[in-house]
């Protein structure tokens, strides 16, 4: 990629990024209800391009995985309204998304070879990794203190991002994961991790009335959990032979582009405060 075309992609992120980041703002600063519906909706989007990236546009197709279209945006729509009725209401609907899954491609479907149950094992994957886990930040937000700790969090998994990426692009020499993504590495998970601890510091200190110390310890667990959730939207790009898991979003590609790494640490960070 040449330097000139490096910066007209770095312009188009920012361009998205900024109105982006204000819209985001404002959701945050809404009732629990409104977040509740807009994490619904990332939901359903995400569900959707995750079942086009395995319909396989760049596979071949005796390797594609095939969803139905209403699959993953129903369970979406089901586990959206169920964490508006918190955290019981968010696995129960999973449960009854999951067992309903099962039983459509066990009992309905004319299948009649193992290889062809593929589908059930990623439906299941999309329910839990997409859906399921960003439900977390409606179960976040409704939590006392709400607010603050979902920007917290947004805070440090994007500033982690930002950091990894600057310091990859500046540092970077060892490859983090080759066969996933070429171009992360362990300078610039480095960075990220540290990056993201020393925002954590600042705002949990600052905002949160949390000493610094365990502010920054919660925000470096956060930020490495967070490069995990970006290892595993790359491999599911790669084993799907696609750029961006969409186009929503010019400069950033699809949603579960933008959130990868937040949805991955929204769970993790969820169980950490309810364990105090």
């Amino acid at each position: 990629m040449s330097e000139a075309h490096a910066s007209s992609e770095l312009t188009k992120r920012v361009r998205t990024a900024i109105p982006l980041a204000v819209g985001i703002a404002l959701i945050l600063l809404a009732p629990t209800f409104i977040v509740g519906m807009v994490v619904l909706i990332l939901a359903f989007i995400g569900g959707q391009e995750l079942t086009v990236m395995l319909a396989g546009k760049g596979n071949d197709s005796d390797s594609s995985v095939i969803l139905p279209d209403w699959m993953l945006p129903f369970a979406a729509v089901m586990m959206g309204l169920g964490a508006l009725g918190g955290e019981s209401g968010l696995h129960a609907t999973l449960l009854i998304s999951a067992a309903g899954w099962i039983i459509f491609e066990l009992v309905f479907t004319p299948k009649n070879e193992l290889s062809k149950f593929s589908s059930l094992g990623f439906g299941l994957f999309g329910m839990v990794w997409i859906i399921w886990s960003l439900g977390h930040m409606t179960l976040i937000k409704d939590l006392q203190d709400g607010t603050t700790l979902l920007f917290f969090l947004l805070f440090v998994i994007s500033f982690s991002d930002i950091f990894a990426y600057f310091g990859g692009k500046r540092f970077g020499k060892s490859l983090l994961a080759p066969a996933i993504s070429p171009k992360k590495t362990w300078e610039g998970c480095f960075f990220g991790v540290v990056g993201g601890g020393l925002v954590g510091a600042v705002f949990g200190e600052i905002t949160m009335s949390m000493f610094w110390v365990n502010a920054m310890l919660l925000a470096v667990i956060l930020s490495v959990f967070g490069q995990f959730g970006d290892l595993i939207e790359s491999k599911i790009k790669r084993l799907c032979n696609v750029k961006d898991s969409g186009k929503i979003l010019p400069g950033h590609g699809g949603i579960l582009d933008r959130i990868d790494g937040h949805m991955f640490a929204a769970p993790v960070f969820y169980y950490l405060l309810k364990l105090g």
